[in-house]
């Protein structure tokens, strides 16, 4: 009986450690430096193949998309 409340206690232990970490990782993942770092890793992998080499029509899409955008924005305001 004591072995099964011995085994018990250090599962809910274990829980309680692996429910601090996730929290702790949470917490981080939430945090704006953690939001910061998630979005520059996004972006990087947008415009850079998995070997590192530069996406460039990835990257000239995206100038002229932002160079139409503020022709229109102007236009219209």
């Amino acid at each position: 009986m004591a072995v099964k409340q011995d085994q018990i206690e250090a599962e809910i232990i274990a829980a309680r450690e692996r429910l601090a970490k996730n929290l702790s990782e949470l917490m981080h993942a939430l945090s704006s430096q953690g939001l910061k770092e998630r979005s520059k890793e996004i972006a990087k992998n947008f415009f850079t193949h998995p070997d590192g080499e530069y996406r460039i029509e990835r990257i000239i899409g995206a100038v002229i998309s932002t160079v139409l955008s503020l022709k229109i924005f102007r236009k219209i305001f």
